[in-house]
């Protein structure tokens, strides 16, 4: 490692000035990208108890995790990549000059960013859909006549729908950041520190204790007749919330400290004066590189290359700036989006919800022996029959995690088919006339 001679009194202006530029970076890109809100609030509210800085005993771990991302972040200038190299550039900065940071702190600044928000919704959907079958079987063994439509439960005259915070989404972060105190309160009790991989163990456990306070908060929601909005409603939220994930954790995470935590090292380096950078020049660099890729950040949409030979006959179509190809006629109204494996937001969703519609009774279809997703979409009076699914032209998918891999492996880029009708009739015709047609990405009608 390459190491400048300058002498000590200036080391510690030069870590002032590289401080001083992150600062700038974080408070330009930060605002208009995280998700404030009460998970965020919390988790900074928290983060100095949760942030534990060992002085004087220094670390590079962070070294390769920076470099890897950083030249991610120059071949995909996308905002997520920065964000992570930014992240990781700032935790060698302060682990290699300052003092080395407690891992609770990195699990912290994960769960509280917009990454950790992305990869939850990879598996959104599933998740959804599987609660909703699973407290139906349940309602119907206890002699509970119940009928699950997607995310919908049904129960006599009342319909329920398992939407995003019914799913955990909200309170699984809340249920992390509780998780991590917990951690922490328990280690500066003991004096002692778990390893990386326990953290990340305790954390598994917390979102699968989630996962079970959301199946019995759905359930006794259903039974109880418990509609949005009502006092009764979030009481029970919060009553699951503390048997099945607050009260668990007090005792595994003491359990587990106990026995599998190790005796904290403390540095037998001075824990005195002035703080100094090490290797510079290195940071210097990485500083450098951040700099370029921020100037030269793109929207992920833009790196996806537009396919103008997408045609179907009998629909007129329409090229959209974002690479989206929009095809309409009397019957359907249909949207193919280049879909990168690296690109968050691969979500009709999205784009309706932000249209005025709401989304129900979201479930999985077979259509010409292809799985895909199905919803009615409604605002006011009108209704919109939608499908949607993922296709390179060979595989057709709805799961994200396998087409993402397989797209990431080097398979053909896929697209995200949304398929939209007035009836459920035009609906049916017009996916399967897609699905059994093999040629339709590559121009051939």
């Amino acid at each position: 490692m390459l190491v400048i001679d300058l002498k000590k009194p200036v080391l510690p202006f030069v870590l002032a000035g590289i401080s001083f530029v992150y600062l700038i970076i974080f408070l330009w890109f930060l605002p208009g990208f995280l998700n404030w809100g009460i998970n965020l609030y919390a988790g900074l509210l928290l983060a100095p108890f949760i942030c534990d800085l060992n002085r004087g005993q220094f670390s590079l771990r962070y070294l390769i995790p920076a470099v890897i991302t950083i030249v991610l972040a120059i071949c995909i200038p996308v905002k997520t990549l920065f964000f992570i190299a930014l992240l990781f550039a700032t935790l060698l900065l302060i682990e290699n000059s300052l003092g080395k940071l407690s891992e609770a702190f990195l699990f912290l600044l994960f769960l509280l960013s917009p990454v950790f928000k992305y990869l939850i919704s990879i598996v959104d959907f599933p998740i959804r859909l599987w609660l909703t079958t699973k407290v139906t079987e349940l309602l119907n063994t206890i002699g509970v006549h119940a009928t699950a439509l997607g995310n919908i439960i049904e129960l006599e005259k009342h319909s329920f729908a398992v939407d995003p915070a019914c799913a955990g989404l909200n309170m699984l972060v809340i249920s992390l950041i509780i998780c991590l105190f917990l951690l922490v309160y328990h280690q500066k009790q003991t004096d002692k520190q778990l390893p990386f991989i326990l953290v990340g163990g305790l954390f598994f456990l917390t979102i699968g204790l989630n996962i079970c306070s959301n199946f019995f908060r759905i359930l006794l929601l259903v039974l109880f007749k418990s509609m949005p909005g009502t006092v009764f409603h979030n009481a029970i939220g919060l009553i699951c919330l503390s048997i099945y994930v607050i009260l668990p954790l007090i005792f595994i995470s003491k359990v587990i400290i106990r026995r599998f935590s190790r005796v904290k090292q403390i540095s037998i380096q001075s824990r005195s004066g002035s703080y100094n950078i090490r290797f510079p020049l290195l940071h210097i660099t990485l500083m450098a590189l951040l700099i370029f890729i921020a100037r030269n950040i793109v929207k992920a949409d833009q790196l996806t290359p537009i396919n103008n030979q997408i045609q179907l006959a009998g629909f007129k179509k329409k090229q959209l700036e974002t690479g989206i190809s929009k095809f309409e006629n009397n019957e359907a109204l249909i949207y193919i989006k280049p879909a990168a494996f690296y690109v968050p937001g691969h979500d009709p969703k999205l784009c309706w919800t932000g249209s005025g519609y709401d989304f129900n009774n979201i479930k999985k279809e077979k259509v010409a022996n292809t799985e895909i997703y199905t919803a009615i979409l409604s605002k006011g009076t009108d209704r919109i029959y939608a499908a949607w699914w993922f296709d390179n032209g060979t595989v057709k998918s709805i799961d994200q995690l396998f087409w993402r891999w397989t797209g990431a492996m080097g398979s053909k880029l896929f697209y995200l088919v949304n398929v939209n009708a007035n009836n459920r009739k035009d609906l049916h015709h017009q996916v399967v006339q897609l699905l059994e047609n093999q040629y339709y990405l590559t121009g051939k009608p």
